[in-house]
């Protein structure tokens, strides 16, 4: 194919760009690894121009500062991130802690601190990423809670801990993240999670859980292998936030009726009856 004479004028004008830069003094190969020093922005940088010892960007961005990656405890006292926290290269939607000063990690990420981690790690008391545990998830986790020796987790995975595990699973917190048997094997999403005594409380967007019908929002058998209870507020849209106090369990998401009642978007039920209280 014979080019145009702008194209050819193009190619040559590109040529000599990319021959200058080799002959630019102290000019090197661009890596494909970020710098971990380099501060990042929040949004799009449209512009960059260098003098002899400054660096001048300009874009849509309200914010330029160090990297923390994507989730970071912050200092109780003054806000500022914990340095040391392994970076997660991805996001993280679901945090809690282990009970021994760590923390298991969930969300869409493929490592941690460096370690090939799939959507879910656990960060150890001493800031580094646990080497045995990882139940590797096949998709993004949402929601995680833990309960004596169990971790829970759910999201859009189809796999975690070694075995199929339709969006919502039961993981041992103990060894290396290898599933257990509980299996509720649900048809939709699952957002929320929320653990009370023997009850598994999970809340998202399906129609099937546990063997049983139940529309967004369940309670599911810790003890067997994730039967549905009787327990059924049957939401009329999905259920993204889920917690448990005492005989009441808190629900948010975007229904407009749950429990029996018109609620919008935020509603209180029933332990025991799944009712909506007043």
């Amino acid at each position: 194919m014979k080019l145009k004479p702008w194209a050819v004028k193009l190619v040559l004008v590109i040529a000599a760009i990319a021959l200058a830069a080799l002959n630019v003094p102290g000019a090197r190969a661009q890596s494909s690894t970020p710098r971990e020093e380099t501060w990042v922005t929040d949004s799009s940088v449209y512009a960059i121009v260098r003098t002899t010892d400054t660096v001048y960007i300009g874009g849509s961005f309200s914010y330029v500062g160090p990297s923390t990656g994507g989730g970071v405890p912050l200092d109780a006292s003054t806000g500022a991130p914990v340095a040391t926290f392994p970076k997660v290269n991805g996001f993280v939607y679901a945090c809690v802690p282990d009970g021994s000063g760590g923390w298991f990690i969930g969300g869409d990420f493929n490592r941690v601190g460096g370690v090939a981690r799939k959507n879910i790690a656990h960060i150890l008391t001493n800031i580094s990423v646990d080497p045995a545990w990882n139940p590797n998830a096949s998709n993004q986790v949402h929601a995680l809670a833990v309960s004596g020796s169990t971790v829970y987790a759910s999201g859009y995975f189809t796999s975690i801990g070694g075995q199929a595990r339709n969006h919502i699973g039961a993981i041992d917190a103990a060894t290396t993240g290898a599933a257990t048997n509980w299996n509720p094997d649900t048809n939709g999403y699952v957002e929320a999670l929320a653990v009370s005594g023997s009850t598994v409380y999970a809340g998202g967007d399906f129609t099937s859980i546990g063997g049983q019908t139940r529309n967004n929002i369940a309670a599911l058998d810790a003890a067997t292998m994730g039967a549905a209870t009787d327990w059924n507020p049957n939401a009329d849209g999905g259920v993204a936030a889920l917690a448990v106090s005492g005989s009441t369990v808190y629900a948010g998401g975007w229904f407009t009726s749950i429990g029996g009642q018109p609620r919008n978007l935020i509603a209180a039920l029933d332990a025991t009856t799944g009712n909506a209280t007043d």
